[in-house]
């Protein structure tokens, strides 16, 4: 089979209870462009459905987890596969994302356009409420953070900042590494096209007064770590007005909680002790842990 991208690039997507037809699109899409697929599995209930689904394809490795270690460890065992079989790029994607049949060809187009790119990031389309994040104009442009799926990080600037923050599990866990890699002196570029179609959350549009307010409508696990990092990066960083913002961020997650969202008590309780735990670990300078 001939593939459309470098040699150098390989695709690493986590996974955890993944809706199977789902996920068989994403590898549909992605496998005839890309020689290899590694799939870290954080302890999924249905692997073994996993596992058979994955017999239908001859360019897969899995690297099995016994347990749910969080997004940053699923990613550093993924980037630290692809430093150990000298892969210099690796293009992540969340198990539901959707790629176009030219999909890594647009964005490899950018590897070679800066010594110092880290990250090359497309632009999201969310199939609930549209374009995620940052707008560009033009054919692409730099930008402070970006969401992890559907980007490609380069591996020795991962191995230069000392990969993810596995403290952080879930949340945040993207715009931590971003601060971190522009902080090394790598740029993060984001492309206009490729797009990628996938599924933030369960995201909506909800009405308060005159104005939409986009509510989540994550599980109390999540709201845990959304509250939790919300204060934990700017802390660990030192960044005072980011911390206020945290701060701001948390108080609006219980305000949308308390209107919009269903099972308001666990939810609540899980963002307060959240939000504590975060004060905590952010005053003590947070660690790396991998």
């Amino acid at each position: 089979m001939q593939y459309s991208v470098k040699k150098s690039i390989y695709v690493g997507i986590v996974t955890f209870n993944p809706e199977l037809t789902r996920l068989q699109e994403n590898l549909s899409a992605i496998s005839p462009q890309v020689e290899r697929i590694v799939i870290c599995d954080n302890g999924s209930t249905n692997f073994k459905n996993i596992q058979s689904l994955l017999e239908n394809y001859s360019n897969i490795t899995v690297l099995s987890l016994q347990t749910n270690s969080g997004i940053a460890h699923a990613l550093n065992q993924l980037m630290y596969f692809g430093m150990k079989h000298d892969y210099d790029w690796m293009l992540a994607l969340d198990q539901d994302s959707v790629c176009s049949d030219d999909y890594l060809r647009k964005l490899q187009r950018f590897i070679d356009f800066s010594h110092n790119i880290g990250i090359i990031a497309p632009t999201i389309i969310d199939r609930n409420i549209g374009s995620v994040g940052h707008e560009v104009a033009h054919e692409y442009r730099f930008v402070r953070t970006c969401i992890t799926s559907g980007a490609l990080y380069r591996i020795d600037s991962w191995s230069k900042v000392d990969g993810y923050d596995e403290s952080m599990f879930i949340d945040s866990v993207d715009f931590e590494y971003c601060y971190r890699i522009r902080k090394a002196g790598f740029k993060i570029l984001l492309a206009k096209e490729p797009r990628l179609l996938q599924e933030v959350g369960h995201s909506e549009y909800r009405r308060f007064l005159f104005f939409k307010v986009l509510v989540n409508n994550h599980s109390a696990f999540r709201k845990f770590y959304i509250a939790r990092n919300n204060v934990y990066f700017p802390l660990k960083h030192h960044l005072s007005l980011f911390f206020i913002r945290g701060v701001l961020r948390n108080t609006l997650l219980l305000l949308k909680i308390t209107l919009y969202e269903t099972d308001k008590k666990k939810k609540i309780k899980s963002s307060i002790s959240g939000w504590r735990e975060g004060m905590r670990a952010g005053l003590e300078g947070g660690k790396n842990a991998h």
